[in-house]
């Protein structure tokens, strides 16, 4: 075993040399090797780093091909997605303008009612013009001429209401088939998806769409040539109508001209050779025609009248029930007409003030306005009127309906003119008798208006006896008549105005400022200035449908008419007026709304004296707000232009209107917030006030020394406010008092709560309380408490307790000192002082 050993070692040994020996000689080698070829050893290591070099490139190279395949695939998706969308977008909005003007083309063009109202204006032309221009009679009257004037102006009105409308529908049609054509065209629309499948679907999706188009676009056209069609004929028919107005206004230019010129035989049957009932039946379907036309085309004007007679109907119920509230309504002595005829009053101030709003109305129109407010005025004066006047109202009322249906007839005949003069001699005598035997009872206004009647009769009767003349005796028989009809009406509608302004002031006013006497209310006072202006109104009133009239009418409504151009802005003095007209209305309307719904005498035992409260603010910016709407809506002011007000307006808040900005926000504030309501009692700068009125930017307390101060609502809300009325009416006062030493104190303090539970306007709830609070130098202090159910209350309380403790402490031998000092007088040694 251990010779194997040995042998083993030795060979084990002889092997490790034989390795080592190997390796050097490899290491020997490879030096010799690279010291003599160096070049080559680099050119080995070299050549294998290249290699792998390479193979990095390449794989780089094509990761950046696959990005750069990836990225144009993504964007080529994209925009095939974002193509798709559009073609959706585009497809909803074709089908949906397809659909919209499917239904305007079957609801919006009615072409039947327009050919029908066309084929009525064409036959109502004839009516008109027959006997005037067409068929002329031999005597021309001047009433027939100038309610033919009026009807075809009418007529000619109604037409352009007519083509306004066909001109609206060819432009709406216009616009709708210029949106469809402009979406039809959208290149989206012809690109195809890449997919052959949806490019296919996509195809047939396109035909039908372009299918509904082409069936639209022809009906388009149809409709479009309808339209020029009716534009066409309607064109036509206006300019015969204004060439048939332009030849009756000559016609009717010739026959007032000639207004003094006889006119023939009247007492002899006329050309047209129709009997008085039949003169009557023709005039009546005239006058009918006429009426019905100008009510249709004047329907916003009668609204608005009939709206101001509701309007006005409830101010004097409110006014009244405000009258009743306030224990004023049966202290008044006096007839209270606007009170006890509400609907009458309403109706006769309106249709008088009205009757100013239409420029060129039918007489048919105004004599049922005139008739309408004589029924109104009758109820209203039935207790106001004596029985001289009662009397003389109803003869007149009767001869103005003489009167009324002798104007309503068109063609003369010889009944009609022995009409006028029975009706010329029956006003002329009851006017002079008039004059005589109620001379004592009859005004200036009014005798001048009888002397005026009777001159105008007796002409009438003059003309058409010597002169023959029936135009112009029929014109001055009307006008006479109507003069006093017109009288009556502005003398009692300015009488009832002014009695509802007297009214409203007198409860607006504090029981501390009324100046008016409640006897005083109903007085009325006629001066030469409003009998001047009567005068004007009346002749206003009867000349507004002559030809003279319309001479002098005419300029100024074509200079208030006309279409001015300032830039890219156009405007017209009508259009001005009516849009400070509208806001003047707001203003007046929001004060009107703010004097119904507030208290006029500050009740003493609510806690809120006014249950709208600050809301009336809100109230008042809201109708002004609107009213604002309505004056740019109504002036066709565009609504964008509002952007340049806003940017000058901030541009002025900017430079200086900081503080009226902020009265203005500080009104909002006060509005919602609530610090304050009207009535309420509230301190600033240690002075006791009431509010009397909270406006937009300022607002108005009254002093309790009869004093209105004006706070700007900023300065209201930046200092600490005492509002002793905020949630509730009551206030406590202290009231300290003094008695000696020595007093019996439960006596004292019994004998307090005796004279408080005595006293009726001391609340027992919460309870007063009585309290010894502090001893002084000569005195006990006692302090009661109590509260009273008003603020307004609390100085005269503490009055009435203050005498009855004293009365009460004398009764009971109780004294209340008063502070007293010992005076010790020191005498000073005279030499001292001096040496001193």
């Amino acid at each position: 075993m251990k010779s194997f050993n040995a042998k083993h070692n030795s060979t084990f040994y002889k092997s490790a040399i034989n390795t080592r020996f190997a390796l050097k000689a490899i290491s020997v080698l490879i030096i010799c090797f690279f010291q003599v070829s160096p070049s080559f050893a680099k050119g080995f290591f070299e050549k294998d780093t290249i290699k792998t070099q390479k193979t990095s490139s390449e794989k780089v190279g094509h990761i950046d091909k696959l990005l750069k395949v990836d990225e144009k695939n993504s964007i080529l998706l994209f925009k095939e997605n974002k193509i798709n969308r559009e073609r959706e977008f585009l497809f909803d909005a074709i089908y949906k303008n397809i659909q919209d003007a499917d239904i305007a083309l079957k609801t919006g063009i009615d072409y039947k009612g327009f050919t029908s109202e066309l084929d009525y204006v064409i036959e109502l032309k004839k009516t008109a013009i027959d006997g005037i221009i067409k068929n002329k009679n031999d005597f021309q009257t001047l009433r027939n001429i100038t309610v033919t004037s009026v009807m075809l102006k009418e007529l000619l009105t109604r037409i352009d209401i007519q083509l306004v409308k066909i001109k609206k529908n060819r432009f709406e049609i216009s616009e709708m088939q210029s949106k469809i054509d402009s979406l039809t065209i959208k290149d989206v629309l012809f690109t195809l998806p890449k997919d052959p499948l949806t490019k296919s679907l996509y195809y047939e999706r396109y035909n039908q769409m372009n299918d509904e188009v082409n069936l639209l676009n022809k009906r388009f056209k149809d409709a479009l040539d309808s339209i020029s069609k009716l534009q066409f004929i309607g064109s036509k028919f206006k300019y015969d109508l204004q060439n048939d107005i332009i030849d009756t206004d000559e016609i009717r230019k010739n026959e007032f001209t000639n207004l003094f010129s006889p006119d023939g035989q009247i007492f002899s049957s006329s050309s047209n050779k129709m009997s008085f009932s039949g003169t009557f039946l023709y005039s009546l379907t005239k006058e009918l025609i006429i009426l019905v036309f100008f009510v249709s085309n004047h329907m916003e004007t009668i609204f608005l009248m009939f709206l101001f007679v509701l309007a006005l109907i409830t101010f004097l119920v409110t006014l009244k029930n405000k009258y009743i509230k306030e224990g004023l309504y049966d202290k008044i002595p006096l007839s209270k007409q606007i009170f006890k005829h509400p609907i009458a009053c309403a109706i006769l101030v309106s249709f008088t003030i009205f009757n100013f709003f239409f420029i060129f109305p039918p007489f048919a129109f105004t004599a049922i306005i005139w008739l309408v407010s004589m029924i109104a005025l009758t109820v209203v004066n039935e207790e106001y009127f004596d029985k001289k006047e009662k009397w003389m109202w109803k003869i007149y009322v009767v001869l103005i309906l003489f009167v009324l249906f002798d104007n309503n007839i068109l063609i003369h005949s010889v009944n009609e003119v022995f009409l006028i003069l029975f009706i010329a001699t029956a006003v002329a005598l009851f006017s002079f008798y008039n004059l005589k035997k109620n001379s004592e009872n009859i005004d200036k206004l009014l005798r001048f208006t009888l002397y005026t009647i009777i001159i105008f009769e007796l002409a009438s009767i003059l003309f058409i006896i010597i002169q023959r003349n029936y135009n112009l005796g029929k014109l001055l028989m009307v006008n006479g008549i109507i003069i006093i009809l017109m009288y009556y009406l502005f003398v009692n509608a300015y009488r009832l105005i002014f009695e509802i302004v007297k009214y409203s002031q007198f409860l607006s006013e504090s029981n501390e400022e009324r100046q008016l006497d409640i006897n005083e209310l109903e007085n009325v006072n006629f001066t030469m200035k409003t009998n001047v202006l009567f005068i004007m109104f009346g002749l206003l009133s009867i000349g507004k449908n002559s030809y003279f009239f319309h001479i002098l009418i005419d300029p100024v409504i074509e200079f208030f008419t006309k279409q001015r151009t300032v830039g890219d802005i156009n405007y017209s003095f009508e259009n001005i007026f009516l849009f400070f007209f509208i806001i003047i209305t707001s203003v007046f309307i929001a004060k009107i709304v703010s004097f119904l719904t507030s208290n006029t005498i500050t009740p003493s035992n609510s806690v809120r004296s006014n249950k709208f409260g600050n809301w009336l603010l809100l109230i008042q910016i809201t109708i002004f707000s609107i009213g604002l709407w309505l004056a740019f809506v109504s002036c066709g002011i565009p609504i964008d232009r509002l952007t340049i007000i806003i940017s000058a307006l901030g541009v002025g808040i900017g430079f200086g209107l900081q503080t009226l900005v902020n009265n203005l926000v500080s009104e909002l504030i006060i509005a919602f917030e609530k610090p304050v309501n009207l009535d309420d009692i509230i301190e600033i700068q240690g002075q006791m006030v009431r509010m009397k009125s909270i406006g937009i930017r300022s607002s108005v307390v009254s002093t309790f020394d009869g004093a209105d101060v004006i706070i700007p609502n900023g300065d209201l809300l930046s200092q600490h406010l005492t509002n002793w009325t905020l949630s509730s009416n009551k206030k406590r006062t202290d009231i300290t008092i003094s008695v000696a030493y020595g007093t019996n104190l439960e006596k004292a303090k019994s004998l307090l709560l005796a004279v408080l539970q005595n006293n009726s306007l001391v609340l027992q709830n919460p309870e007063p309380i009585v309290w010894i609070t502090e001893f002084n130098e000569s005195s006990i202090d006692i302090v009661i408490k109590y509260w009273v159910a008003h603020v307004n209350f609390a100085n005269d309380v503490k009055s009435a307790l203050m005498i009855a403790i004293d009365d009460t402490f004398r009764a009971n031998a109780i004294e209340i000192p008063f502070p007293q000092r010992d005076l010790h007088i020191k005498q000073v040694n005279t030499k001292e002082s001096d040496n001193q």
